[in-house]
């Protein structure tokens, strides 16, 4: 049986935290919306029970609860620690659906197959189990880019295992063996030191200096200390040269323990943050590698000319950004970065949308609800003052695309970072060009909600 049209609602897609920060703000703006997720429960890739979770029993939050809960409901209960576990994060997300009534318009087991235009602005999504495609009058891209291992090749042939961080769930999984993490972002920092933890002899290949930022600064959060840095009046290369100091002030350069430095700025790359990388080399429990040239059975053959013989190799080497039920070529350049505004807005169909397609050196939970809002704002404007839709469409065009607002180290991990700061500010810059927009509603005619209009007054 013919499911009916949905032709005046959205469909977000996936309910992580993007998803859920979306569909807390069309609840308030008085936007019909489905939330379709395709596994049995919430939370995305916080949730280890589900297959598309991808934290690991060890998992924490590498930012503080000050920088990362949702500014609508802060983590600032004297029970979470300052990093809380995935456990904790994911309780969050259970209580952050509760307290903004999100549970009505969540489908679970809904596994979106394929998402295309459909003719006057609509939008056809195929589900899975489902005969026949649901139109929409819009879609909201919240799955993450989180979904595809990136695995590197090299000749020769390796009689050991191979597994990527995704595969990795338990320390047990590396006890008592020989192992090589290859890759030094906050996941193989995490693997390491459980792997050392467990008794494991362990080695870490990298193919480039890194920055290992601390997760306290003079007894605070590191988050918070950039928080409070940022709201200085300074340009990005002083704010850079003070942080970079004093990180080498306070912990010193690689170097100092054995480790190459980095070639590039500290906000070029997006941060490594562990206090045990630097400890566990200066200790002796970890040896560091170059990169990978090639295997030979049980060895692996490091550029160098060095050799190891390895039980298990973990590549934490990060993920492809594919959303796999979309044309490619509606989402990505051919040099693989976002075509749309702000890696938000599509500059040609009005009525696709993405939450969550960036990385970013900060809370992406607070960047997607700013996403989340633009996305809303756009929608209620296109409805009650299409005008002014119209003028910011032109001048979100007009910043040619992506969302990259400055260099970064040239690299597949790269494509889609951002500088937390930065972008959030240029966000709410925009949000602030709605004017009256932003407190309306879809479903009133344009008359602000209760809601929107607590909002606007604590604003």
């Amino acid at each position: 049986m013919q499911k009916p049209d949905r032709n005046h609602r959205y469909c977000i897609i996936g309910a992580g935290a993007s998803g859920l920060a979306a569909a807390k703000t069309f609840v308030e703006r008085g936007i019909a919306f489905d939330c379709l997720e395709r596994e049995q429960d919430i939370g995305g890739l916080w949730n280890i029970a589900t297959p598309s979770g991808i934290v690991y029993e060890t998992t924490h939050l590498v930012s503080s609860i000050s920088s990362t809960g949702f500014d609508d409901l802060p983590m600032l209960d004297e029970d979470y620690p300052e990093y809380p576990s995935h456990e904790r994060v994911l309780g969050y997300f259970r209580e952050f659906v509760r307290t903004f009534g999100l549970a009505p318009h969540i489908e679970l087991g809904k596994a979106v197959a394929r998402v295309a235009p459909h003719g006057d602005g609509q939008w056809e999504v195929t589900i899975t189990g489902e005969q026949e495609p649901r139109l929409y009058r819009g879609v909201v891209l919240a799955s993450g880019h989180h979904d595809a291992p990136r695995m590197p090749a090299y000749l020769g042939t390796f009689s050991g295992e191979i597994l990527h961080s995704r595969a990795y769930k338990t320390p047990k999984q590396l006890r008592d063996r020989r192992v090589l993490v290859v890759g030094c972002g906050n996941s193989a920092a995490d693997i390491v030191v459980d792997a050392v933890g467990g008794g494991s002899q362990v080695f870490l290949s990298i193919r480039r200096g890194y920055w290992f930022v601390p997760k306290f600064l003079l007894g605070f959060p590191t988050g918070d200390v950039l928080s409070y840095a940022e709201m200085a009046p300074l340009p990005r290369p002083v704010k850079r040269w003070i942080f970079q100091g004093a990180l080498w002030l306070l912990q010193g350069p690689p170097s100092r323990y054995r480790m190459p430095d980095p070639d590039y700025a500290i906000d070029q790359a997006h941060p490594t943050m562990t206090d045990e990388i630097p400890r566990l080399v200066a200790h002796g429990q970890l040896g560091v590698k170059p990169e990978i040239a090639s295997y030979d059975g049980g060895r692996v053959v490091f550029k160098d000319g060095t050799a190891e013989t390895i039980d298990t190799i973990v590549f934490a080497t990060g993920y492809r950004p594919v959303i796999p039920f979309i044309d490619e070529s509606l989402l990505f350049a051919p040099d693989g970065r976002p075509r749309l505004h702000l890696n938000v807005v599509h500059p040609e169909h009005e009525g696709l949308f993405a939450a969550g397609l960036v990385q970013a050196n900060g809370s992406m939970w607070r960047l997607a609800d700013y996403q989340g809002q633009l996305i809303a704002n756009l929608i209620v404007a296109g409805s009650h003052a299409p005008e002014r839709a119209r003028r910011l469409r032109k001048m979100l065009a007009s910043r040619h695309g992506g969302a990259r607002l400055r260099s970064f180290v040239a690299s597949d991990r790269h494509r889609l970072e951002v500088n937390y700061y930065d972008y959030r500010r240029l966000l709410k810059r925009l949000l602030r060009r709605f004017g009256r927009v932003r407190g309306m509603r879809l479903d009133e005619g344009g008359r602000p909600g209760r809601a929107e209009r607590s909002r606007q007054l604590a604003k």
